[in-house]
């Protein structure tokens, strides 16, 4: 159940079930915004938007199945990409 801010209505009986419904709503967003705090925490402190302009893009096509060398490039732009975010 989302949570209703017009529940309880002005001057109803109290209803625990429906207290109950709007308490356990309430406490699901605070958890799941919780959730995404923690996560927007966590990427503050990755550098991928710095990755200096040195690095190229790999501009690849795979081949399916994929050949050792294409492979192989891969592996290398991710050592090249390691070397660069290890400096900060």
């Amino acid at each position: 159940m989302a949570f209703d801010p017009t529940k309880p209505a002005n001057n109803s009986p109290i209803s625990s079930a429906e207290l109950r419904a709007q308490l356990t709503s309430l406490k699901e967003e605070i958890d799941a915004r919780v959730l995404v705090d923690d996560l927007d925490n966590i990427m503050i402190g990755f550098n991928a938007g710095r990755v200096p302009p040195e690095v190229l893009s790999l501009n690849l096509t795979v081949s399916n199945p994929p050949t050792q060398a294409q492979v192989q490039a891969i592996a290398n732009k991710i050592d090249e990409l390691l070397i660069y975010l290890k400096r900060e």
